[in-house]
This record gives structure tokens, C-alpha cells and sequence, in this order.
């Protein structure tokens, strides 16, 4: 069932630019469309307040709220999730806490996250795997994943072997680390301190489905540098997929809002019609304090988002919190507050990202516990 070994790929520092029409098309958008446009918010922009966004472009969304929002305000994981790894292992399985080890939630309006430990190496539910997971019927191509979180390991964190630390998983299944899946990871030997200044982002498959090692842009699948885990801070990841079995899918990264990786490719080549779509995974060392964290989870099957960034033009942007929607038509959504690091009084952007991920040209400037101050819009910047 489980297969957790992971061929080395060849190392490649590269970043492709891509041009606003290129971007658009990749997305499967095809010709360049209108952008939405967000003109006006109603409701104060408090966390867990409702507010309804007025504008154009925004498309239609059959379901709008996002498959999975966990902000650990739960009683139970598994109302949320399908499964969560460890299991097996009474006070190391991965479930919600209140802060513990020293390790505080990434931002204050946040009161507890997921955390779970690598404790002992008896197998995925014990102690291999530390992660949680949704599972989806197979949508027909092309169809969209977006997910987001953040994430960071123990301060006390012990380093061993080639130190395989993989952050997320697809998988042809009802479980992650089937026989056909791939996964985001670190390339090893990286991680392996706390102070790790060549952990470096790079994806691989142990299935059919990727070009690896070389994508059909011709990438190697190492690509950006990335913060390391270990390093005592917690990090902000995004990453959007384009699901099919064809050349123009890709897996695209972020982390802090800088794109680390573009991979191009095919991303669903395999059988069946259940996937397990997985935040977090496998770690080389299992020991008691190989513990990872993981806070504000949001997955959806759609590239349609709504988010606060901390500047106007998106691909800038270093701080960015998805909002909560509840209904979302063409000209109107509504959503739920989810202020993230921003904190009261602070000027925050708001943007709207359709469904070939294209978001407002330019964020309607709005302040955190306060009314939207509208601002124009400006030229169309694409971040898929």
C-alpha cells in the first residue's frame, strides 16, 4: 500500500517567465478574457465577520464554499478530513491542539492548528506520515486544485538518513502513498539543520503520471529554494494544479507568496476513479519530537478564491489569506473574515481570482476592522 522511497532527481535552479497571455492560456482560459473587478465591499472587514464583495468578472461557482477550510476551531478532525496520519499512536496522532512544545500559531487570530509526530517507524499510521487528507471522485479533465496552508516542523526537530521530508501528496486512491501518487518535497539531503539555506523545493512521482525528470518546458523537477521547515517559522504555501492527462497540466507553488515552482506536464495519468488529495507526509527520521505542524487548510476543486494580500497587484504579494465564501455569483459574493496576519487597522488588498486563476488586476484597498476604501483598477497582472 505505502511506497516512501523517493528517486533523487537532478538538481536545477531555474525560474520560466511567462507572459499575461501565455499565463492565461496554460490555465486553459484560452483567449484572454475580462478580469474581474471588485468595486466595493459591504460590512466591516472583522475576523469572522460577513461581507458581501460587489463587482464584475467574478463567474459563477456552483458550490462556494472551498472543499476543506480548517482553521482548528473543530472538535473533531474527521468532520473536516477523510483521515489524518499518525492514528495509531495514543498522544502523537495528528489532530487539533492548543499550543504545545513551545510552538505558537502562526498568527494571533488563530487559537490552535493540526499537529501530529513522526513517533515511532511502525508503518503510515504510526509515525511514517504526519497528514492530513481529502478524498474526491475523479472530475473529467481538465479540472482545477487549489490548496493552501501553513506549515512548519518542531524546534526540536532530530536529522538523519537523506532527511526525505515531502510536504504534499496526489494519489490515485482513497488514501495518500498509494502505488500511484506523486508528491511535493524538499530534495534531499535538504533539510538537515535549522539553519538550511540550500532546502530547495522539487517534486517527484511514484506512479506515471509526471515528466519526470523533464517536464514538457523542459524543467528538471528541482526548483526554487524554499524555507526551511526546521528553521523556527512558520510559512504560508499555496499550490494550484491543472488535473489532466495532457501536456498542458501543471503544478504550480508558492510559498510566502513567491512562486517556487512551474512544473509542466501531465498530472493524472493513472487508473481509477478516487483520488486523496494530502497536506503534509513522510519524514525520514521518526522519533518523539519530530513533530509538524499545520494551521488555516483550505483545498478546493476549483482555481476561484477570494484573498486578503498585503499589496495591491497580487504577484507582489507577501501576505495573503483566503476569505471563506458562502455564495458566489457573477457580480456578488458572499464570505466569511479570515483576517489571518493582518491585525487591526492595518491596510490589507482585496482580490478576486476567477476560474482560469486570474485574479483582479488590482486589490480593492480595505482595512482589517474597518469599511472598504475603493480604489480603480489598473493592468491585468495574471497569477494563476
Amino acid at each position: 500500500m505505502q511506497n516512501h522511497t523517493s528517486r533523487t532527481p537532478r538538481a536545477r535552479f531555474s525560474d520560466v517567465l511567462r507572459s499575461v497571455a501565455g499565463l492565461a492560456l496554460l490555465a486553459g482560459a484560452g483567449p484572454l478574457l475580462a478580469v474581474p473587478v471588485v468595486s466595493g465591499v459591504s460590512g466591516a472587514l472583522d475576523h469572522k465577520a460577513a461581507i458581501t464583495i460587489s463587482g464584475s468578472g467574478f463567474g459563477t461557482k456552483a458550490t462556494a464554499a472551498p472543499l476543506v477550510w480548517d482553521d482548528a476551531t473543530g472538535s473533531n478532525l474527521l468532520s473536516t478530513w477523510d483521515g489524518a496520519w499518525p492514528n495509531l499512536v495514543p498522544g502523537y496522532n495528528t489532530s487539533y491542539f492548543d499550543p504545545i512544545r513551545g510552538i505558537a500559531p502562526p498568527h494571533s487570530h488563530d487559537s490552535r492548528y493540526i499537529a501530529g509526530a513522526h513517533a515511532t517507524n511502525q508503518g503510515a499510521y504510526s509515525g511514517y506520515d504526519v497528514m492530513v487528507f481529502k478524498n474526491i471522485t475523479l472530475q473529467p479533465f481538465p479540472f482545477y486544485i487549489y490548496a493552501s496552508w501553513y506549515q512548519r516542523a518542531d524546534n526540536d526537530w532530530k536529522f538523519g538518513g537523506d532527511n526525505n521530508f515531502k510536504t504534499f501528496d496526489y494519489s490515485a486512491a482513497n488514501e495518500p502513498y498509494a502505488q500511484s501518487n506523486w508528491y511535493v518535497c524538499y530534495g534531499p539531503p535538504h533539510p538537515g539543520s535549522t539553519s538550511d539555506s540550500a532546502t530547495q523545493w522539487a517534486i517527484n512521482d511514484d506512479g506515471k503520471s509526471l515528466m519526470i525528470p523533464t517536464d514538457a518546458a523542459g524543467s528538471s523537477n528541482w526548483w526554487g529554494m524554499a524555507v526551511d521547515p526546521m528553521g523556527g517559522k512558520w510559512s504560508k504555501v499555496e499550490t494550484a494544479i491543472k488535473v489532466t492527462d495532457q501536456l498542458d497540466g501543471y503544478v504550480m507553488v508558492w510559498e510566502n507568496g513567491h512562486k517556487v515552482m512551474n512544473y509542466q506536464g501531465p498530472t493524472d495519468r493513472y487508473s481509477g476513479d478516487r483520488r486523496s488529495i494530502a497536506i503534509g507526509g513522510y519524514a525520514r527520521v521518526e522519533v518523539p519530537s519530530n513533530w509538524r505542524y499545520y494551521a488555516d487548510a483550505y483545498i478546493d476543486t476549483s482555481l476561484q478564491r477570494v484573498v486578503l494580500a498585503n499589496k495591491p497587484v497580487l504577484t507582489q504579494a507577501t501576505i495573503i489569506e483566503n476569505q471563506i465564501p458562502s455564495t458566489w455569483s457573477d457580480g456578488s459574493i458572499s464570505a466569511t473574515v479570515n483576517l489571518g496576519q493582518f491585525n487591526q487597522g492595518e491596510t490589507a488588498y482585496l482580490f478576486v481570482v476567477d476560474a482560469t486563476g486570474t485574479p483582479s488586476a488590482k486589490g480593492l484597498a480595505v482595512t482589517a476592522g474597518g469599511p472598504a476604501a475603493p480604489r480603480p483598477p489598473s493592468a491585468v497582472v495574471v497569477r494563476p
